[in-house]
């Protein structure tokens, strides 16, 4: 776990915006393979606003382009919000709050936490989330080269899906706690 520069909401907002309309602009030209091929190879260098782009058109899909993926949703979501991508990590707030209650439940979690450089009350909802995100990526081995040559299979929402990334988040929160009072 790491302290991750952030990617402001706003800035992190605005550059998904133009990703989006960018893709929407070539769903119409016919051209939406390519570019989102383009997003895809920014999101796998690293790109945590490209990686939320490419999880909002796995959650939504596009016919006869991209087949809605929970599993590629999440994985994409999850990784930008490791990555810093305060946008994403909002989007997230309700699937990490239960996590997210027990840490702050704890006073003597949150005392030590504050006491770090690198938090503070105005930042910690931020950290915290990253850092259970990074703990999920890393229980999950979350890699953007293996989602990328995943096949564009039909996946909805499902239980046994979603059960995956909770047990991977639950035991995220030990690891985030012990690190938080390091």
């Amino acid at each position: 776990m790491d302290y991750k520069k952030f990617i402001d909401r706003k800035t992190a907002y605005d550059g998904f915006v133009k990703y989006r309309k960018k893709l929407f602009d070539a769903e119409e030209t016919g051209k939406f393979d390519d570019v989102f091929a383009d997003i895809c190879t920014k999101a796998m260098m690293g790109d945590a606003i490209a990686e939320d782009c490419v999880a909002y058109f796995y959650s939504k899909g596009i016919p006869n382009f991209l087949n809605q993926n929970y599993e590629l949703y999440m994985s994409w979501q999850i990784l930008a919000a490791a990555n810093g991508n305060c946008f994403s990590i909002e989007k997230l707030e309700f699937f990490l709050k239960f996590a997210l209650d027990l840490i702050f439940a704890k006073d003597d979690i949150l005392k030590f936490a504050l006491m770090r450089g690198n938090i503070n009350k105005d930042n910690a909802l931020y950290v915290i989330s990253n850092l259970l995100c990074e703990g999920i990526v890393d229980n999950l081995k979350i890699n953007p080269k293996e989602l990328i040559q995943q096949d564009n299979i039909e996946q909805p929402y499902s239980l046994e899906v979603n059960r995956k990334f909770v047990k991977a988040l639950e035991d995220s929160v030990i690891a985030v706690a012990k690190y938080l009072i390091s």
